[in-house]
Parts: C-alpha cells; structure tokens; sequence
C-alpha cells in the first residue's frame, strides 16, 4: 500500500473531507454555535447563527461578535466572555433582532483550555427560548393586573366607607343651615342614593354616549351637593372615555373629601372644560378648603390610579398646589362626532 493511502486526504481549500460532516452537522441545529478567540474574534459560526446575526457566511471569521449584538445587551456579552476568558463557563440572556424579528436566546459559553492552562478558544451555544420568555412575560403581566385590580378594589371600599361618612356629615351641615324639620336620616339617605347613582355611572357608563357633559358631570358629582359648580362647552360625552371621566372626576372627589375643598362645608370645587383642536381639556379649581403649606411629600394608592386612567387613554394630567386649593388640568384626546 502506498504511503499516500495512509493519509487523509486533504480538499484544495486546506479542510480534510470529515470536516464536511461536521459542519453539516452543526448547521443542522437551530442553536445558534459559535466558535470565538478569547478576545470575542468570531473563528467560525454555523448556520443558524449567521441567520440570527444578519451576517454572511464568508464575513464571519476575523469579524468582532459583541458588536453584531443589540447595544443594549452588549455590557452583559462582554461580562461573559470575560469571564469565559479565564477559564470559567458564563451564561447571559440575550436576544436577536434580524430581519424584523426578535428572537430571545439563553447564551452560553464554555472556554476550551489547551494542555497548557490556557484559554484557546470559547464556544458560545445560543438557545432559542423566546416561547419561555413570553410566556414568562404574559404571566408577569397578568398577575400585575390581578394586584393593580386588588388594589383597586380594596383602595374603593375604603372610599365608599370614606365618601359615605363624609356624605352624612354633609347631610347633617345642610340640616342644621336650612333650619329644616325634615329628619337627618333623611336628607343623608338621599345623597346615599344619589351616591349610588354615581357609582352606577362609574362602574357601567356604557350607556352615556349620548348625554351632554354637563349633565355627566353633575350626574357624578351629584353627593357632593352645591359645593361643585360647572361650566363649559356644550358637548355629548364621548363613549370610549365615559368610564374613565367619571372614575377620574370620582377619584378627585374622593381625595377632595378627605383632604381637600370638598372636606370642610365652606370648600368649593369649580369643573370647567372646553374642547379644541381635538383634545378635552377639564380643570379641576378648588378653594376654601385647608390651607396648602406645600405638596405632600408622597402621592398615595388614589393619586397613583388617577395618573394611570389619564394615560390609559394617552391624556395627561399635571397638579398645581396653590395655597388656596389643589388646582388639576387634564387634558385626554376627544374622538371627532
């Protein structure tokens, strides 16, 4: 036998025929694999990963890895191939953005250490997990919903008992300017139904398309008796922001009682709005009520539930504390018709 027949054979490009199967072979997996010097130099990529990093095949040796990366995961791809540098495994999560299309992947690489000692290369295997990772998120993103909800729940039944008091102590302050010998349990007995009424609107306001603002407004407010006045332009609410409005107006009542105008008999809020240009602008103006020496250091669970309604609906909200009483303007897109 001839000594050449001993040898591998060897292909015009340098690589013996066995690297053909083992190239087939890595491009077959859907895991993105790559083979890097210590330093992040791509030494070769299969498939898949050429793919996920919008590269083409003949420009990936020599080519730097990190920064065919998204920027905002670049920090933590440098961690871990420091870190593989020395001779230890390291893991970060990471993602693809190519063709338009975002691809999470669990990355991790594992250095090769030459009978040296030495760090001669790292193979970095990337996973797709992005099904895990938005399920994840959707499952972040429900139970966030379910505590916003609880929240909400509990934060309106401390109101309805809140408002309720309040509505009484109003009832009694009426009775006794009127000189009146209608019974107080009477007179608090309606402002509870017409609270009710309120509650009715804020929690099912499907109904309210077709009613003017103005008598929206009154309709919500109603409990709180002639302490509000209104005024504005002439204008049907707008369906799609019904629930809303009257959660907005009923919240800023209800911190109104407790706190602001709306808490002593001589406070006063005045509701005006306007519509231009597209937008629903509503101002919220009290007066009489407590002195305010300054803002209050935090914003408590019902501030934080307003400022979400008013961005639930792309409006925004800003808060002016004067010493003579809050001051809110809101300001919510109004759907033209």
């Amino acid at each position: 036998m001839r000594k050449d027949d001993n040898e591998v054979r060897v292909r015009r490009d340098g690589e013996p025929p066995v690297f053909d199967l083992q190239r087939a072979m890595l491009d077959a997996t859907p895991d993105c694999i790559k083979v890097l010097a210590p330093d992040g130099t791509l030494l070769a990529m299969n498939a898949s990963g050429c793919v996920a990093l919008d590269i083409a095949p003949s420009k990936v040796k020599g080519s730097a890895w990190v920064p065919l990366l998204p920027p905002s995961i670049h920090s933590a791809a440098y961690d871990a191939l420091a870190l593989a540098a020395t001779g230890l495994s390291a893991r970060f999560a990471g993602y693809s953005d190519a063709c338009g299309k975002v691809i999470y992947w669990d990355n991790l690489l594992t250095p090769t250490i030459d009978p040296a000692g030495r760090v001669h290369t790292i193979v970095c295997v990337s996973r797709d997990v992005t099904e895990q990772v938005l399920l994840q998120k959707e499952l972040d993103q429900s139970l966030a919903r379910e505590q916003l909800l609880s929240g909400e729940m509990v934060h309106r039944i401390k109101n309805l008992f809140t408002v309720a008091a309040a509505v009484i102590l109003m009832a009694d302050r009426e009775a006794r300017a009127s000189g009146t010998t209608e019974p107080l349990a009477k007179i608090a007995a309606g402002k509870l139904r017409a609270l009710s009424r309120a509650y009715s609107t804020v929690l099912a306001a499907d109904d309210v398309a077709h009613v003017e603002m103005e008598a929206f407004m009154v309709s919500v407010l109603h409990p709180f008796g002639a302490q509000c006045r209104f005024s504005g332009t002439k204008n049907l609410v707008p369906g799609p922001l019904a629930n809303v409005l009257a959660l907005l107006l009923h919240e800023l009542a209800t911190n109104s009682v407790k706190h602001g105008a709306l808490s002593v008999a001589e406070g006063e809020v005045e509701l005006r709005w306007s519509v231009n240009d597209g937008w629903l602008a509503i101002r919220w103006l009290e007066s009489g009520g407590p002195v305010i020496a300054e803002p209050p250091a935090r914003y408590g669970y019902g501030s934080g539930l307003i400022d979400q309604l008013a961005g639930s609906v792309g409006g925004t909200l800003q808060r002016d504390w004067h010493r003579r009483g809050l001051q809110v303007e809101l300001r919510v897109p109004f759907p033209a018709g």
